[in-house]
Formats: structure tokens, sequence, C-alpha cells
């Protein structure tokens, strides 16, 4: 495996940020090209926004199965992947292996369908196949959300371990998030991508403003 995939950022950026997330990528992407070579890999996850929403509501109304639920969600997530190449002119990729320095725009269909690793449920969703990514690639992972981090009664927490984040129950992340975060060991953070100031803090590891899940206890 080469130098760049194994310095690779792998960051699930949330259909939450629909409005916003185009501009973050062109943001991320300009920064990259002032500094100069040797230039990091960022492998972005795209989340299921609208997209998987309609397929929730299918699934609830018109009955179809569990496993029809999951393929289409995860075709979801690639329409949100087009949606944010066309917008912000990043490359998309089918190849979490495919050693690009620079952003590219994970398509999750095609690999998802070869390895097929996670339950077919509506509490795995895009941030546990981000965390299986980021597993398969030794690589940190970053959720890019429309809060501040993870919220326990109206506080933002700064650092919060994974075993104390499933005892809470629902919050911004996938319920399973958690368990795949400690059976690996990998931490994750949190921030909101609407401060692409805050995304790039995390991406170059400074003190940046939200939530670090400690799975690596």
């Amino acid at each position: 495996m080469s130098s760049i995939v194994q310095s690779c950022t792998v960051i699930k950026v949330g259909g939450s940020l629909m409005e916003t997330a185009p501009e973050l990528l062109i943001y991320l992407q300009k920064h990259l090209d002032s500094k100069g070579p040797p230039v990091p890999r960022l492998l972005i996850i795209p989340g299921g926004g609208i997209f998987a929403d309609s397929v929730r509501k299918v699934h609830e109304n018109k009955g179809i199965s569990d496993e029809a639920a999951h393929w289409m969600a995860i075709l979801g997530m690639e329409q949100y992947a087009y949606y944010l190449a066309d917008k912000s002119g990043t490359r998309t990729t089918e190849d979490m292996y495919e050693p690009v320095a620079g952003i590219s725009i994970l398509m999750p269909y095609r690999l998802l369908r070869k390895w097929d690793p996670l339950p077919h449920s509506w509490n795995v969703t895009s941030d546990c196949i981000a965390a299986w990514v980021a597993s398969m690639l030794g690589a940190r992972m970053i959720k890019v959300t429309d809060v501040d981090g993870v919220i326990i009664n109206g506080k933002t927490e700064n650092v919060l371990n994974a075993v104390e984040l499933q005892k809470i129950g629902k919050s911004c992340v996938d319920s399973v998030l958690p368990e795949l975060l400690i059976k690996d060991g990998r931490d994750c953070i949190v921030v909101n991508g609407k401060y692409p100031e805050r995304v790039l803090a995390a991406i170059e590891q400074k003190a940046v403003r939200g939530t670090l899940i400690k799975g690596n206890i």
C-alpha cells in the first residue's frame, strides 16, 4: 500500500450540509493547492441526506425489504456524491485504495457490493461506512456535520469515550458507530462543517472546537 494511502484522512460529509458542503470542499482544495507537495489524501465519504431520507420513507410506507432499502440508501449516498462533485468540481473514485493525492469523493456502491461488511439496518448508515473505510485504510476519521459536536444536556462535549456514547443512545452519530470505533481502537472527531476552518484544523490535527470520540482507550 502506498504512503499516500497510509496518510489518508477519511472525512464523512453529512447530508445535513447539502447547502454548504460544496463550498467546504472548494475551500479545502484551495488550501491544498496553496501548500504544494507533498499533498495529503482526503477521501470524502458522502452521507445519504435527502436521497436516503426518501428511501426511508419508501421503506416505511411501501413495505420494501430491509435488503432493498439498504442498497437503495447506498445508491442515495452516490447521488449525494454526484451532487457534491458537480457543485465543487471534486473528482470521484470507486476505489478506496486508489493512491491519489488531494480530495476525492468515494462512490461506495460497487465497493460495498463486493465487501458488504456491515448489517443492513437504519442504525448502520454512512457514519459506519466511513468508519469501516477508515479501518481498512488505517486512516484518521473526521465526521463533518451541521452541529458543533456531540451535545449532552445542552453542552458540546470536548472529549467523549465511545463507551460513554453507547450509553447515551441517540446523538449526532450513528448508534452503531461507537461499537465500531471501540472494536477498531479508532478515534473520530466530530466538527461543524459550516465553519470550514474547523474542518481544516481537524485535518491538520490542531486544536479545534468539536467532540473527539475516543475509541482508542
